[in-house]
């Protein structure tokens, strides 16, 4: 009964981790189109303030709930947590002018990396984390590659590739072990 019980219990968990990953590939190719038309620098710019608008955003509704951040004061409240969101929406505006506006999201995928990492460790494991989120992240990065997204070279799924991902996934097994 307990293993079939936490079987149950981590499969919401590592499903939510490889999905995670998979948008950590689908950010890594925004990120290449992103640096070959701007600049490596400037992608990860762009990055980050999708990343701190996201953040503060999750930070203010919470604030606004009544559920205030364990941060300290003034960092606590909504009305910075929404002046931080608009600052940083400002210059994400402003950063991806000329872009696809779609690129307005890339830094979404590596908010839900970090707070995944946060909520989802504990349940996981470091170990089986990152190895569920690495999978995810290969399996989508295959994909990507077939179709080469955001204009990134095509890379045909071959053998050796797919062998390679089915390596990763049966790691992620033996991580996961039976003994949990």
């Amino acid at each position: 009964m307990q293993r079939t019980e936490n079987t149950m219990t981590q499969a919401l968990p590592l499903a939510l981790a490889l999905m995670i990953g998979g948008g950590a590939a689908v950010q890594t190719a925004m990120l290449s189109s992103i640096g070959r038309q701007r600049g490596p620098a400037e992608a990860g710019w762009q990055s980050i303030l999708a990343t701190v608008v996201g953040v503060a955003l999750i930070l203010a509704v919470r604030s606004l709930r009544g559920d205030a951040p364990a941060l300290p004061a003034p960092l606590d409240r909504a009305p910075v947590q929404l002046a931080v969101a608009a600052l940083a929406a400002t210059g994400l505006v402003f950063t991806v002018r000329g872009l696809e506006p779609y690129y307005l999201i890339v830094g979404f995928f590596g908010l839900a990396f970090i707070v995944g990492a946060a909520a989802l460790t504990p349940k996981l494991g470091i170990a089986l984390f990152l190895s569920a989120t690495i999978a995810g992240q290969l399996v989508g990065a295959l994909v990507l590659d077939q179709i080469g997204a955001f204009g990134n070279p095509v890379h045909s799924l071959n053998l050796a590739r797919a062998a390679g991902v089915g390596a990763l996934l049966a790691g992620v097994v033996l991580v996961r072990g039976t003994g949990r």
